[in-house]
């Protein structure tokens, strides 16, 4: 399928705490938003970075965070309604590893009509012990070690979360592997706008292809995350994009073919020097 339409809920999240359970919360509102993106006659709705879990549910994860496999009553919830509503949907969530009992993970979750398809974990876990909030990650979720991409109907999807764009390699990997079209699962923290419209245009024109961001929005124990979720084309053009500092709701129409169009005229796949980059895997030296 070249063309779908996508539709971006940029919405708040409820934050767990000691006696709080956010994801039924949470998970109804979605259920709202993915019957409305249904009507828009959207092919895929995407939601923010641990939309499900609430972004900063922190030390509280361990008791909130979804099971995937068996899946739980809310992927359950998620599968049927993708199925009855012919829709794919794209859902940050806290998850539990598989191999290792208690280990979480900042996932996002691609569910669609077929069932649950897969996770992706997000890779780059911000670590700066001098910061609060959004930068203590690391405390609470462990890195993911694979870049995997998701074939659907309406495409191949490469899918990684907010921080993980601050390395090119991430995108570059996955439309290396075949993605139709990039989608990053974020909390786009105030302060950081300039960052997010110019991070976004350069994965979308290095790679020539669709990047399409969606963040959560409001504050969350300090935290104020800014939303500006859009969708950008292949050529960088801002096709779509979402209010700031508060909800909204974006439908854009995405073409793949447009990528075709554009890398046939560029050649920016057949112009790389693979040999002159292997520097890039090398482990940064102990100083």
């Amino acid at each position: 399928m070249s063309r779908f339409r996508i539709a971006l809920a940029q919405a708040k999240s409820d934050v767990g705490a000691e006696d709080y359970d956010p994801r039924d919360a949470n998970l109804a509102r979605a259920l709202l938003l993915i019957e409305r993106a249904a009507k828009e006659k959207a092919g895929l709705v995407m939601f923010g970075e641990m939309y499900l879990s609430g972004y900063r549910t922190d030390e509280y994860l361990h008791k909130y965070a979804t099971v995937i496999d068996p899946p739980d009553a809310h992927v359950q919830k998620l599968m049927e309604r993708a199925k009855a509503l012919d829709i794919y949907i794209v859902m940050g969530a806290a998850t539990f590893g598989g191999s290792i009992p208690g280990d979480i993970y900042n996932s996002a979750l691609v569910i669609g009509p077929e069932g649950y398809i897969g996770t992706y974990r997000k890779t780059h876990v911000a670590a700066f012990p001098y910061s609060m909030g959004v930068s203590k990650e690391r405390c609470f979720y462990s890195p993911g070690q694979e870049l995997p991409v998701f074939d659907t109907r309406i495409g191949r999807l490469g899918i990684h979360i907010c921080y993980d764009m601050s390395f090119p390699e991430v995108a570059r990997v996955q439309t290396l592997k075949g993605a139709d079209i990039l989608l990053n699962v974020s909390a786009s923290a105030a302060g950081f706008e300039e960052f997010w419209v110019h991070g976004l245009f350069m994965r979308a024109v290095e790679n020539v292809t669709w990047y399409v961001v969606c963040s959560v929005v409001g504050e969350q124990r300090g935290d104020v995350l800014f939303g500006g979720s859009r969708v950008v084309a292949p050529t960088g053009q801002v096709v779509a994009e979402g209010k700031s500092h508060e909800e909204d709701f974006i439908v854009a129409e995405i073409d793949t073919a447009l990528s075709r169009s554009a890398r046939s005229t560029s050649h920016t796949f057949n112009t790389r020097n693979p040999a002159l980059y292997s520097v890039i895997t090398n482990p940064t030296p102990y100083p």
